[in-house]
């Protein structure tokens, strides 16, 4: 992520006048990102799972229609209700058909909404993570140079008064031989080249003691210095570390909830679907009862107990294929899973030994974007072809 290189970036607030070590460039850290949606379509299984899921829709729509209404016995109303069960029948097949399509595009634009939505507020949240390093790492230079600045006026405090120091210890010494100097400038020139060259070497001596001095005091200084500069990085990258977890918390975070509220969208609308093709199947039979009840008028009430018969026969035969396709269903749904499940277990089996064997420090998901990510997922699809 981009928060690597702001960790990095950071120079030295304080430049020593003598040279200073070079710093060491911490270790890129390697980003990869990985097409799920692509390898899910491309996988050696993903037709095996294609068939599962539309045998799967075609096991839920026969779910919701039922099986024909019984013909009725009459020669002269059978053709008449048989016609009218065929029809509401079709009808209400159609209308189910219709109205699980216009569910699944309802569903399907919906998480495409949510899938923008994550990549925005991932790049948002990069964002806030970036304007907030920088303004720490701002923060940690002006105090490493507020830092730097008063222990180097404590040096030259103790420079300055080591230098009075020296200066009282030699001013009586050399002022005594300032004295004989003068005396013996005209009288002896033997004594007065020996006065010299002491008073020369006293001298020397002071300003070597207060330069030695001088010079210890700044090396203090710089390795102070250096000191509180690596200080420095290391609070900025435990910092960068910490708000690449926040965000990748917050980010996971705003992930789950999105998928929950998919996953009631979708729930809701799987309610209301079974809902409103009742509401039609009733009307529909209702509509059919009386026409059917309209076309056996004169052998209304004969017509009436055979229909009872054959509705009650309708009923247990529909509540058997009603268990007998729940339970089809039951099946092909744990195979559904079980399937998935797999081919999620091999896609995190080869992602992580491309993680491993490239030195990769993080795979990302396409949710989130990022220019200086590897695309490892042709990768991924090799090794997953490979096993076939």
């Amino acid at each position: 992520m981009a928060l690597w290189a702001l960790g990095a970036c950071a120079r030295p607030a304080f430049q020593p006048s003598s040279p200073s070590p070079a710093v060491v460039t911490p270790k890129p850290y390697r980003v990869a990102v990985v097409d799920l949606d692509r390898i899910a379509q491309e996988h050696p299984r993903a037709r095996e799972l294609a068939e599962l899921r539309r045998r799967i829709a075609q096991t839920e729509a026969a779910l919701f229609v039922p099986l024909p209404p019984p013909p009725l016995p009459l020669p002269s109303v059978r053709p008449v209700t048989q016609q009218i069960r065929e029809e509401a029948q079709r009808d209400l097949a159609s209308y189910a058909e219709e109205l699980r399509a216009t569910y699944r595009r309802q569903v399907e634009a919906l998480e495409r909404q949510a899938k923008e939505e994550l990549d925005r507020y991932g790049k948002q949240l990069q964002a806030d993570a970036q304007e907030q390093l920088k303004a720490r790492q701002q923060q940690a230079q002006e105090e490493l140079q507020r830092t730097v600045d008063a222990r180097q006026r404590e040096v030259q405090a103790r420079v300055r008064a080591y230098e009075e120091q020296v200066a009282r210890e030699y001013r009586l010494p050399l002022l005594n031989l300032r004295l004989k100097l003068e005396t013996v400038q005209h009288a002896d020139r033997q004594q007065y080249d020996r006065l010299l060259q002491e008073y020369e070497r006293l001298q020397k001596e002071r300003d070597a003691r207060i330069q030695a001095y001088a010079e210890a005091q700044q090396k203090e200084l710089q390795e102070f210095a250096r000191s509180e500069e690596q200080k420095a990085r290391e609070a900025l990258e435990a910092y960068r570390k910490e708000l690449e977890e926040q965000t990748r918390q917050r980010l996971q975070e705003r992930e789950t909830q999105l998928r929950a509220e998919l996953q009631e969208a979708a729930q809701e609308r799987e309610r209301e679907f079974q809902h409103r093709v009742r509401e039609r199947q009733q009307a529909l039979e209702q509509a059919a009862t009386a026409r059917a009840r309209g076309a056996a008028h004169q052998t209304q009430e004969e017509l009436q107990r055979l229909a009872q018969v054959a509705q009650r026969r309708y009923q247990e035969e529909e509540r058997l294929r009603q268990e007998q396709l729940r339970k089809e269903l039951e099946a092909l749904r744990a195979q559904q899973a079980s399937l998935e499940a797999t081919i999620l277990a091999e896609v995190r089996v080869e992602v992580a030994q491309v993680a491993l064997e490239q030195g990769l420090d993080l795979v990302l998901v396409r949710t989130v974007s990022s220019q200086k990510a590897i695309d490892i997922t042709d990768e991924v699809l090799r090794r997953l072809r490979g096993k076939r």
